[in-house]
C-alpha cells in the first residue's frame, strides 16, 4: 500500500462512541451531493469489534453517488439509550 493510500484513523473507538451515547454519522463529501448517514453502533460492533478506530473515511460508501463519506459525531438525546434508534 502506498503512504497517500493509508487510512487516516481517528481516536475513536466504538466502545467509546457507545459509552458516550453518540451517534456514529457519516457525510458524502462529493461536491454536489452532501447526503447524510447514521450508522447503527451496536451492529458495528458486532461486526468490527468494540475497539475498532474509526477511520476518518468511513469503509462504505454514499449509496447515492459512491463518493466518499466523512467521519462525523453527534450527541444523542439523552432520553435516548446507547442501543436505541431515534425514531
Amino acid at each position: 500500500m502506498a503512504d497517500d493510500d493509508q487510512v487516516s484513523l481517528t481516536t475513536w473507538t466504538l466502545a467509546a462512541i457507545k459509552t458516550r451515547n453518540m451517534a456514529l454519522e457519516g457525510y458524502c463529501g462529493t461536491p454536489g451531493c452532501g447526503r447524510f448517514f447514521v450508522f447503527d453502533v451496536d451492529g458495528l460492533i458486532d461486526g468490527f469489534g468494540d475497539n475498532w478506530l474509526v477511520p476518518e473515511i468511513l469503509p462504505v460508501p454514499c449509496s447515492h453517488c459512491g463518493g466518499q463519506l466523512v467521519f462525523k459525531l453527534a450527541m444523542r438525546s439523552p432520553d435516548v439509550g446507547p442501543s436505541d434508534e431515534p425514531n
